[in-house]
């Protein structure tokens, strides 16, 4: 195997989790997704117990962080199945899940837009503790964790190669007004915003950042990126292509590059763009008619809580959403989250590739 699909497949690891320990080993019958059940941890001692079938597209660092602190706590055995953000609700459109879920986890809000009678009303006690912006959403969708669009470009590196012969001070890339330059002409990847929730977040950015300069400048971009950029599925794709140097800059989320980054397996470093640094906050939700639902109360209530949110920032490098636990340390500043209009905005990605037909 040659050495780029070798460190191709450790950066698509690190964007996953990297060196954490699969939970619950292999999978097990002829579905290759659904991992094997582990053993409920001491079930006794007046623990819930039971069990819980959670469908999730998160990274494996943060399902490492949450589901077996969870299931000591409760007793409750967790079967995962993981599943692409694009298909996460895929039961939506008549398709029989085997196991049925009881638990959805991941994605933001704007892909839960619409299904609101698939899912549970249940908020948590803890609901009163979210900060500004992360608390339960009509009471069927409860956010987990902030994710923020940034740019990342290589450490290393004090400009891309496309900017070598600028003055030094436009060499820098400062936000997404800096992808315009013609020095980046195809060399910056980003996820498709039809299947990753990274690469419609940062469809969201770029309509915010750059629509006070009216929306040629916000098309012109995106017909850029559609057409010019390194083409890429998902963001960790988009962040192995950085490092392999096929691109100068790749459009991701804060955690990749801090989860990467603690595993030092990236030379990369983050950049806030400098219009605003886009948040949004990566969601849960209880399926209605589910199987296990003192299971799944229990574990809204568990992700919500102090002690898991404190996990979540300091094992999986994550933004917790409670007032009370603090973001990862050398995390920059960021405003409240906001949701995205997702068909609005695919909408937009469409009509930039419709300018050029």
């Amino acid at each position: 195997m040659s050495s780029q699909l070798t460190r191709r497949a450790f950066l698509r690891a690190c964007a996953a989790g990297g060196a954490a320990a699969v939970l619950a080993g292999c999978s097990g019958g002829g579905d290759e997704n659904v991992q094997s059940e582990p053993v409920a941890t001491n079930p006794s001692e007046g623990k819930l117990g039971g069990k819980l079938v959670v469908r999730t597209s998160c990274p494996e660092l943060l399902v490492n962080a949450v589901v077996p602190a969870f299931m000591e706590k409760t007793g409750v055995t967790v079967r995962l199945v993981e599943a692409p953000v694009s298909e996460l609700l895929a039961w939506d459109e008549g398709e029989s899940l085997d196991p049925a879920p009881d638990v959805v986890w991941g994605a933001d809000l704007s892909w839960y837009v619409g299904f609101e009678e698939l899912f549970e009303e249940y908020i948590s006690g803890e609901n009163g503790a979210m900060r500004a912006g992360c608390r339960s959403v009509a009471g069927c969708v409860t956010p987990v964790t902030r994710e923020v669009a940034v740019l990342a470009v290589r450490a290393e590196e004090a400009a891309p190669t496309g900017f070598s012969d600028a003055p030094a001070d436009e060499r820098e890339i400062v936000g997404y007004a800096s992808l315009l330059d013609e020095g980046l002409s195809g060399r910056v990847a980003m996820p498709d915003p039809q299947t990753s929730a990274c690469g419609a977040l940062h469809v969201a950015a770029i309509d915010r950042a750059l629509s006070e300069r009216g929306d040629d400048a916000v098309r012109e971009l995106l017909r850029a990126l559609r057409t010019q950029g390194a083409p890429v599925t998902d963001a960790p794709d988009a962040l192995a292509a950085l490092v392999e140097g096929e691109c100068d800059v790749a459009l991701v989320c804060e955690s990749m590059v801090a989860q990467a980054k603690c595993a030092d397996a990236l030379a990369v470093r983050p950049v806030y763009p400098e219009e605003g640094a886009y948040v949004t906050c990566g969601c849960a939700s209880i399926v209605r008619d589910c199987v296990h639902l003192a299971q799944a109360q229990a574990w809204i209530d568990y992700v919500t809580g102090q002690e898991c949110q404190l996990e979540i920032a300091r094992e999986a490098l994550a933004r917790p959403v409670r007032e009370d636990v603090q973001d990862p340390e050398g995390f920059s500043e960021v405003g409240e989250p906001s949701v995205p209009e997702r068909e609005a905005l695919l909408a937009l990605w469409a009509s930039a590739a419709s300018d050029d037909a």
